[in-house]
């Protein structure tokens, strides 16, 4: 059934490509990829269409990979300056850039941009909450203006919510954008848009950067749910990049003659909330007996195959924020065991609900794991796999009824680690949007929230504040940190140029890229 299925993939692709007039196999390539998109507008986007969207849109700057020499490069701006107490940055804007539609890019679009994603209020839009006004001193320079003397810089790059777009939008809503309409200014524009089937990333040819040198020009996205199908189109040749094969299947991949795997950094991490207002996991001793009887190595190897590294707490290793003063639990059966008594709870005798996402391969592999080694200890865990969108909305409605534990990847959306633990783990009232351990705790807020406003003029000081604040919950374990994934991409081995950009997770950016 799967040989057959991807017969009839391959002849589809043939079609598409056959409709695509200058299909050269030097300069275009086809993307088998499980993301799936849930919006197009620019304004809104906050899930797996990013890997499109950063090809199609554009932001100010441009976080740049781990190790480069600068934190940041620039796009659509050329450069910034900022007030002495942090509240103004002024930014110089790039000269004969076009929007796809054919409008000139100027200061005018950033304003009319950020306005609208603020006014819209849906996704990310929430990085913006400190910018208190917009002004245009001219058709290349831009000023905004702070309340809060918050890292701009790092929220201008974004990987959502960032994004400028043609001021000829302005009466356009997501109905539009989700036709496979597009107002970027980005090397791709959207075409031949199927949702759920295929699309295509189309060369612009009035791009900004200029199409000199070597880069590929057309990108015919399948959208392909099944790891393995994916596999099976790489390594015969029908897909030149995968988004996710089964991990039992990267060794192969790695050792073929014409396939391989371009690994990276990463910034996504696996975490387990437990449900802090319903017992028994109202009791701190428990949550933390639990974090002991997770068996972090046996996750990394079984679950991950290697490509994964025990967590510290939720700011992943290599980002800003994370680093080894943070606690760190470790595997312990009989520390658990002890902690469980001093809860109440001599030999266990707990029976506990987990949830994960069904689509989730690497909670999948690793959810039984943890269940068996908590049954070690006396608890017993019922594991329940349900989709994603059923799996968060039983978790949004009452915190009296919802699952004792659920299992999150997480990645974060700008590169400063307050927006992480902000979303994880601030207060949300009666209301939780990603503060599934339903969590409070004042001085965590007001901690995450100084280093936030320190961070610009004392990063030293805000280093250590969000230190402090990652052991402070690392102490009440609210969550347990499983696991920091790494990064890779299954590719062929004639694609070159393939860099992996935590900021940006999983998001190939395919002007960078050429076919040998």
């Amino acid at each position: 059934m799967i040989h057959r299925f991807v017969k009839i993939v391959c002849l589809a692709t043939m079609a598409l490509l056959l409709a695509t007039s200058s299909w050269a196999a030097d300069k275009n390539m086809v993307f088998s990829s499980p993301y799936g998109i849930t919006t197009l507008d620019p304004s809104t986007s906050y899930s797996t269409e990013l890997g499109y969207m950063a090809n199609i849109y554009e932001t100010l700057i441009k976080v740049n990979p781990p190790g480069s020499k600068e934190l940041f490069s620039f796009v659509l701006a050329t450069g910034y300056t900022a007030s002495e107490d942090g509240l103004e940055y002024t930014f110089n804007l790039r000269k004969g850039v076009k929007f796809h539609d054919g409008t000139a890019f100027t200061a005018a679009a950033v304003k009319f941009s950020l306005e609208r994603t603020q006014k819209i209020g849906k996704g990310a839009a929430f990085i913006w909450a400190d910018l208190k006004e917009i002004q245009v001193v001219d058709d290349f320079t831009v000023k905004l203006i702070l309340g809060k003397p918050v890292p701009l810089p790092q929220i201008a790059a974004s990987a959502y919510a960032s994004f400028i777009m043609s001021p000829k939008v302005g009466d356009k809503d997501a109905e539009w954008f989700n036709k496979g309409n597009d107002a970027g200014s980005g090397p791709y524009t959207l075409k031949n848009y199927k949702d759920g089937e295929s699309w295509m990333l189309a060369k612009f040819d009035g791009y900004w950067g200029g199409w000199d040198g070597k880069h590929i020009e057309n990108i015919l996205v399948k959208f392909t749910k099944e790891g393995l199908t994916q596999l099976q189109m790489l390594q015969a040749g029908q897909a030149m990049l995968a988004g996710r094969i089964p991990v039992d299947s990267i060794k192969s991949v790695k050792e073929g003659t014409k396939t391989q795997i371009v690994y990276g950094p990463s910034y996504q991490n696996y975490m387990a909330f437990f449900n802090t207002q319903r017992p028994p996991l109202d009791n701190a001793k428990v949550r933390q007996a639990l974090c002991h009887a997770i068996p972090y190595e046996d996750i990394v190897n079984i679950g991950f195959d290697g490509l994964a590294t025990q967590a510290r707490g939720p700011v992943p290793q290599g980002q800003f924020g994370g680093t080894e003063d943070v606690m760190q639990y470790k595997y312990d059966l009989e520390l658990a065991k002890k902690l469980l008594a001093e809860a109440g709870h001599p030999g266990g005798g707990l029976k506990l609900t987990l949830t994960h996402a069904a689509e989730n391969v690497g909670e999948s592999r690793f959810a039984p794991l943890i269940q068996s080694e908590f049954k070690k200890i006396g608890v017993d865990v019922e594991i329940k796999a349900l989709a994603w969108s059923t799996q968060w909305t039983m978790a949004k409605k009452d915190p009296k009824t919802a699952q004792d534990i659920f299992l999150l990847l997480w990645w974060p959306t700008y590169s400063d680690p307050y927006e992480t633990l902000y979303s994880l783990l601030h207060d949300e009232g009666e209301k939780p949007v990603w503060n599934l351990a339903y969590y409070k705790n004042p001085a965590y807020d007001t901690m995450i929230r100084t280093a936030y406003e320190t961070v610009g003029s004392n990063p030293e000081k805000a280093l250590g504040l969000y230190v402090d604040a990652q052991n402070l919950i690392q102490k009440d374990a609210p969550v347990a940190w499983v696991v920091d994934t790494s990064g890779w991409w299954p590719a062929s081995k004639k694609l070159k140029g393939l860099v992996i950009n935590p900021a940006y997770p999983n998001v190939p950016f395919f002007y960078e890229m050429y076919i040998e």
